[in-house]
């Protein structure tokens, strides 16, 4: 008989948020350094299933989209797993034989949609899925803890994995980085940064916080750069900061080597966030060596000493702490020195390592 321990996992990856919105989000950087990660894992033999086009952008629609994908892939590979990574258990295949990824369960809590919508439908009959999953990763001991209380899993199916930060985002300055920046609109002379999706309003991100925070800086505060996929939230910050008076640059998507430039250039960068899963953002821009000021809102607590730290929706204590490193060269040096140790504890090699572990501990209990 074949010694199953010599025989590599066959798991299928739901990589179908890289052909959505969600590809230029943390969802999209999580799925597609984690699958590029774990192909370096020898003893597992992955799958992935992709979508042919780009699907929509609604949740319930796009959820649906993805499905027959995953399932021919599932079983025309003879899986022996189905590793859902964004936050949503696949259709058609057993949970029994499910890995599922919690990014965070706002869904179920802060933005839960009213009674009789599709979407509630659909996390109404999505809940109890997650308990009968094979195990599910959470992103952070936060998320952790916050799957077991509202989405009822065992503590026991749950295993923190976090996310890591690519190579490109280090403290190492580029010979491109000021036309980089200067491409982005960033001046030299110093600027803020911000950076998340621009498409949609989403009020865990607190852009309205940093606008009046900036504001209260009065006009000699460094301008303020957006950077991220434009929408019609881009157009309402864009009026928001208009009539507050504050000076804003909103390059729009950029890619990786035009955001580690930005990190690396700014002042501050700011996370003002009222709650994150994880905060990668606030990740990439420390190893940059970047100074951040952010919210304590969920997993950000985590930074301690790394970044200047402020209670979420505090905007006036948002504001001090910016000025406090602008002011302070002492600080922001401290900040920038910080950082990057911080960040060096996080890589997509130690994530995929970790999550090939769940995989064979499940593997080992079939």
């Amino acid at each position: 008989m074949t010694d199953r321990r010599r025989e590599r996992v066959r798991v299928v990856l739901d990589a179908s948020p890289l052909r959505d919105a969600r590809r230029d989000a943390g969802i999209g950087r999580y799925v597609a350094q984690l699958i590029e990660a774990l192909g370096a894992i020898q003893d597992l033999d992955l799958r992935i299933a992709s979508l042919r086009r780009s699907g929509p952008d609604s949740w319930v629609k796009r959820f649906l989209y993805a499905q027959p994908a995953v399932i021919s892939r599932a079983l025309t590979s003879r899986a022996e797993l189905v590793h859902a990574m964004a936050s949503d258990p696949v259709l058609g295949w057993p949970t029994s034989r499910q890995v599922v990824t919690v990014h965070d369960v706002a869904p179920w809590t802060t933005h839960l949609p009213p009674e009789g919508t599709y979407t509630r439908r659909y996390l109404d009959f999505q809940r109890p899925r997650f308990a009968r999953c094979a195990a599910v990763i959470a992103v952070s001991e936060i998320v952790a803890d916050e799957t077991a209380a509202v989405l009822a899993v065992p503590r026991a199916k749950i295993t923190v994995v976090p996310e890591g930060v690519a190579e490109g985002f280090s403290e190492r300055a580029a010979g491109t980085d000021a036309a980089a920046r200067a491409r982005a609109g960033a001046s030299e002379a110093g600027y803020l940064l911000w950076v998340g999706s621009l498409r949609s309003h989403d009020p865990r991100k607190a852009i309205d916080d940093l606008v009046a925070a900036v504001a209260a800086l009065g006009p000699a505060a460094p301008p303020l750069v957006l950077a991220g996929r434009t929408g019609e939230e881009a157009g309402r910050i864009g009026r928001l900061a208009s009539e507050a008076g504050v000076p804003v640059v909103m390059p729009g998507y950029v890619d990786d080597a035009t955001l580690a430039a930005l990190y690396r250039g700014a002042s501050v960068v700011a996370v003002p966030s009222r709650h994150e899963g994880f905060g990668l953002t606030a990740l990439e821009a420390m190893a940059c060596g970047a100074p951040v000021v952010a919210s304590t809102g969920g997993n950000l607590s985590a930074l301690g000493d790394a970044a200047v730290l402020v209670e979420p929706g505090d905007r006036a204590a948002l504001g001090r702490a910016i000025r406090s490193v602008l002011d302070d060269p002492a600080l922001a040096m401290r900040l920038r020195t910080a950082g990057p140790a911080y960040a060096s504890k996080f890589s997509w090699g130690r994530a995929a390592h970790q999550t090939a572990e769940v995989y064979r501990r499940i593997r080992s209990r079939r």
